[in-house]
């Protein structure tokens, strides 16, 4: 006979920085609340599948912060403590304590349109934060839908791990860019291949990989190799590095079926 009694289980994290504004999303299996300095991730399942939960926790939360990497400006670090189970017999519990360490960052940003809306009574509604709260709401959809993704495919966390060591290094340096197409052109066998499958140009593709391989470039793959002189690459390098390796990432996480 199946026993239809399950735990409630609440996998409590830390986050710094501090999120600005609480958001709430659901990762399969788990529902998830963002507020402040904490992350807590909410689950039922029946006391056998515990081990199994406590692992998916600390997975879910590893690809939460990749995709909040990949969404917000900040460099995060998340840390998963102790969980809470509840029985069905009402008894309660704080048991293992587990560790997650991440080191996110960068940014997309997008235009918008300002228009004036009114209610039905005529009243002018703040257009700014009708905008802010449809941004924040997509940018929580964007969140949850890359970290489930993200969870079922071992390329595309790959790939936001190399856009979070870019987004994290100071000294701006592009290899890890040039990582997330080497990604994409072991997943797909050549870069030509790659580029028909992401729906990318090969143009795009070869230009990400000779600008991070120039040897006259000090922030690139091979800084200083060449006899000189040297530089640091372009405003316009750097953004066309960037929308490539971006590209790549969103174009890929796309195939990833959920």
């Amino acid at each position: 006979m199946t026993n239809l009694a399950v735990n409630k289980y609440t996998f409590n994290c830390s986050i710094t920085p501090p999120i600005e504004s609480e958001f709430s999303l659901h990762v399969p299996p788990f529902d998830v609340v963002a507020r402040e300095s904490t992350l807590t991730l909410k689950a039922t399942a029946d006391a056998a599948d515990e081990q199994r939960l406590r692992a998916q926790a600390d997975e879910v939360a590893q690809n939460l912060a990749r995709s909040l990497s990949f969404e917000r400006g900040d460099r995060f670090q998340v840390a998963c403590g102790g969980y809470h189970v509840l029985r069905p017999s009402g008894q309660q519990s704080v048991t293992h304590t587990f560790h997650v360490r991440v080191n996110p960052a960068v940014v997309a940003t997008s235009g918008t349109v300002e228009c004036e809306v009114r209610d039905a009574a005529g009243n002018v509604i703040d257009s700014s934060a009708l905008r802010r709260e449809r941004e924040q709401q997509a940018m929580q959809q964007r969140v949850a839908l890359q970290a489930t993704r993200a969870v079922r495919d071992a390329h595309l966390r790959d790939m936001l791990d190399h856009w979070a060591r870019y987004a994290a290094d100071g000294e701006g340096r592009l290899h890890p860019l040039y990582d997330v197409l080497q990604v994409a052109e072991c997943r797909y066998g050549s870069r030509k291949k790659a580029a028909t499958a992401l729906k990318i140009l090969d143009a795009d593709l070869s230009d990400l990989g000779r600008i991070s391989n120039d040897p006259t470039m000090l922030n690139g793959r091979h800084p200083g190799r060449a006899s000189g002189p040297h530089r640091i690459a372009t405003e316009a390098e750097v953004a066309t590095c960037e929308r490539v390796a971006r590209a790549i990432i969103e174009n890929y996480a796309a195939t990833v079926v959920i």
